[in-house]
């Protein structure tokens, strides 16, 4: 869990309120109407690396799991079910867009691997 950091005003010391809408920290004193802006990166964020999710192959996958895999990879219904049995990859992109591919395989019972290993939690 990351530490959440208090912010306090230049001009009067009150504690300042924080909006953070990424990249951007924006911040407000309640007392005098102080505001300031900075920028508050995440890791992920700065993470150039691109990685690749390859699902594993299903012998024998459900419907659903077709129908999803076709909207995520944009083929037919045909295609998509082959490439199910043989295993495909999804996606390949940078850290920040990832997960939620991954979070969709994940919701309908895909096994799938992330190359280079992947540092950041999905859920």
């Amino acid at each position: 869990m990351e530490k959440e950091n208090k912010y306090y005003c230049p001009d009067c010391g009150t504690e300042m309120l924080a909006i953070y809408e990424k990249p951007a920290l924006n911040l407000t004193c309640p007392n005098c109407g102080c505001k300031l802006a900075t920028t508050k990166w995440e890791t992920i964020d700065l993470d150039e690396t691109i990685y690749e999710i390859e699902t594993l192959s299903i012998e024998n996958p459900s419907l659903d799991q077709i129908k999803v895999f076709a909207k995520l990879t944009g083929n037919n219904f045909v295609v998509s079910k082959d490439l199910i049995k043989r295993g495909y990859s999804v996606f390949k992109g940078l850290a920040k867009n990832l997960k939620d591919t991954a979070k969709i395989l994940d919701a309908h019972s895909f096994k799938y691997k992330i190359t280079p290993d992947y540092p950041y939690e999905i859920r």
